[in-house]
């Protein structure tokens, strides 16, 4: 059997964010993200003759990718479509059918909209009861029966058909990966497609598992790529002990919500590799935390922050602005916790209303929304809410001056010092003329 994984071309040039379980975005600086989703499913699949293509990475566009299916002749082509782009996407799957292949994706546009497309046979999702989707993919492509299967049970993925060396992020620098560790979120957002993609049910692989992926590859670089990861301070711990046992460091970035910290364990993590933690603070006024069912406070997103740094560990902060119920003052309150909390870099995006969350239901049962087109919900680029007290001209507004006055604060100039080595230089200088000017 022939397989071949693909993340889509670009439909237009730009660089763009997918995930198996995200709805994309338009990267700021051309920073590239490993398609560590895709080399998960690949994983089971070691009898048959797989191949992973990377589209963006590689620089691909369409008719390149037509001649590779030709060439390889793939029995099924499996990928990842995304709101941003999802019409283009889509041209994976008719290429697909020119060269005889079965067509499935995965695809939280699909699951929210239920939508069907010509030229795609099957649609796999992520589910809180059954089978990881991984398992339900190989027993749709193979046979194998997937009863009992879990998230628990998946081997490491396939790092090795990653063009790792390709990948670059700010700060985490050039030829780092992602490791699966962690999927889910047992939290409500009402902006959040998580709570769409994985239903609210978080779970974990085995740290073992986790290990022997890191062994197997020698991976020293990487993210852990998990919602919540800090959530489960025992798997924390116990896999911080592993990592000590290993004969190679590791530099490592993680996400974590701001009320799953403590000192102690924050330490235990900078002990065993720790380099940045990315804390989704989302908002500086507790009124629009509250309306958006964030569940966490200004104050502890302050002392998360304050921990971090006193850990030895980097902070990046993640503020959103557009949220259901913001206003100039609440927008204004968060760009001042961007700069009073003293982060190592900092990202301001927008707040999408995607179709099956509760924030797309609100916006759309208020006819909130300027353009119903999926391809223009991008977090990084695109306000498509007009709500009471708060247009999209002034959300666009407010995230042009978040940007101008924290880059343009000691700690911008502090990242742009950092910046002198080559990888940060094209970030600083493209994310800064694309967000103050484009």
């Amino acid at each position: 059997m022939k397989i071949l994984f693909c993340n889509p071309p670009s439909p237009d040039g730009h660089t763009y964010y997918r995930d198996t379980n995200r709805s994309g975005r338009r990267s700021k600086a051309n920073e590239l993200w490993p398609q560590a989703g895709l080399a998960q499913f690949a994983a089971l699949y070691l009898s048959h003759d797989v191949r992973l293509i990377d589209c963006i990475a590689e620089k691909m566009p369409y008719f390149r990718l037509y001649d590779y299916m030709k060439d390889f002749r793939p029995d099924w082509v499996f990928f990842n479509p995304v709101s941003c782009t999802i019409t283009s996407d889509m041209y994976v799957a008719y290429l697909a059918k020119l060269v005889g292949a079965k067509t499935a994706a995965i695809s939280p546009h699909i699951k929210a909209t239920e939508e069907t497309y010509l030229y795609l046979d099957h649609s796999i999702q992520h589910s809180k009861t059954g089978p990881e989707a991984e398992y339900r993919l190989r027993e749709l492509i193979t046979g194998e029966k997937a009863d009992g299967t879990t998230f628990e049970d998946l081997p490491p993925a396939r790092q090795d058909l990653l063009p790792i060396s390709s990948y670059s992020m700010p700060f985490i620098g050039k030829g780092y990966t992602a490791i699966i560790a962690s999927r889910g979120c047992p939290y409500a957002c009402i902006y959040c497609r998580t709570t769409v993609a994985t239903e609210r049910k978080i779970r974990y692989r085995k740290v073992e598992s986790v290990i022997e992926e890191i062994k197997k590859y020698r991976l020293t670089n990487f993210i852990l790529h998990g919602d919540t990861m800090t959530l489960n301070k025992g798997w924390i711990y116990e896999f911080c002990k592993r990592l000590r046992e290993l004969p190679f460091k590791c530099r490592i970035v993680s996400n974590s919500r701001v009320d799953c910290v403590d000192l102690d364990m924050l330490k235990e993590m900078k002990f065993a590799g720790w380099w940045m933690v990315a804390y989704g603070c989302e908002s500086g006024d507790n009124r629009v935390l509250a309306m958006n069912k964030k569940e966490a406070t200004v104050e502890q997103a302050k002392q998360a922050i304050k921990w971090t740094k006193e850990a030895g560990i980097k902070v990046w902060f993640y503020g959103m602005l557009g949220m259901y119920g913001d206003t100039e003052e609440s927008m204004q309150r968060t760009i001042e916790l961007a700069c009073e909390t003293n982060p190592d870099i900092a990202n301001f995006s927008v707040s999408a209303p995607y179709v099956g969350t509760e924030w797309g239901n609100i916006a759309q049962t208020n006819g909130w929304v300027k353009d119903q087109n999926s391809n223009a919900f991008d977090q990084n680029y695109s306000a498509q809410v007009d709500q009471p007290g708060c247009s999209r001209e002034l959300v666009k507004e407010y995230q042009k001056k978040a940007y101008l006055k924290w880059y343009l604060s000691h700690r911008g100039l502090k990242f742009l010092l950092n910046g002198l080595k080559p990888e940060y230089i094209s970030y600083f200088v493209k994310s800064g003329f694309n967000q103050l000017f484009g």
